[in-house]
């Protein structure tokens, strides 16, 4: 397992995203564990399957581009693109919206609608705010550069996956254990990444592009 997976998999966990918005608004719902259950089994498997397909599909790639070249390309264009998305941030050209408003009681749209989320809603919602992005990209390549069998490289994608559904797979225990607590202990937790999610989005994309677009332009020289 390569540790630059690992350690993307506890970034893509912890940076600010929409799936945060759905979690918090499934964790109010009148029937959280449910919901919760659906949200995380679904995103999950979803997601799995679609990185392997993608591991594989590196693989190939790989093989027809040659190993060296493709790798090296991939992280310089990766990098590129995680500078210009930190500086349009930082320039407030690209700013998210904020997820929630913890003491004003303002939720966003995602909220609202999965505030009592039907099975089939919360299923949907687990897949669609974990389609693969820029991080997850990243992580599959660097798997797919050990050139893993199937089973390793199924390994290796759940436990990215594993690390990426911390916080709703955290959620749903709180959920289960003490209901009444868990919204409250889950504000206290997430509170600093809501409040500077911009300043996180930016130095974590920040160093991840320069990380990469510096070992992009070294292989390639």
């Amino acid at each position: 397992m390569p540790l630059e997976v690992l350690i993307l998999g506890l970034i893509s966990a912890v940076r600010p995203a929409t799936s945060q918005a759905a979690v918090f608004a499934l964790l109010r719902s009148t029937a959280a564990h449910r919901s919760l259950l659906v949200f995380t089994v679904t995103g999950f498997v979803a997601s799995v399957a679609i990185g392997l397909v993608v591991v594989l599909g590196f693989g190939g790639a790989r093989e027809a581009a040659g190993e060296s070249t493709f790798a090296a390309v991939f992280d310089l264009v990766a990098g590129v693109a995680a500078l210009g998305f930190a500086a349009g941030v930082q320039r407030g050209r690209l700013t998210r919206p904020r997820t929630g408003n913890r003491t004003g009681g303002r939720t966003s749209e995602i909220a609202e609608r999965l505030h009592n989320a039907s099975p089939l809603a919360a299923a949907v919602a687990g897949v669609a705010t974990h389609v693969p992005g820029l991080l997850y990209l990243i992580a599959l390549n660097a798997i797919a550069a050990g050139s893993p069998a199937p089973l390793s490289a199924l390994a290796q994608v759940a436990v990215y996956n594993a690390l990426w559904f911390a916080l709703p797979i955290s959620a749903l225990i709180l959920a289960i254990r003490s209901p009444q607590s868990a919204a409250a202990l889950l504000d206290r937790l997430t509170a600093y990444a809501r409040e500077h999610q911009d300043g996180l989005i930016i130095v974590i994309f920040g160093g991840i592009g320069l990380y990469l677009t510096v070992k992009g332009v070294a292989a390639l020289l």
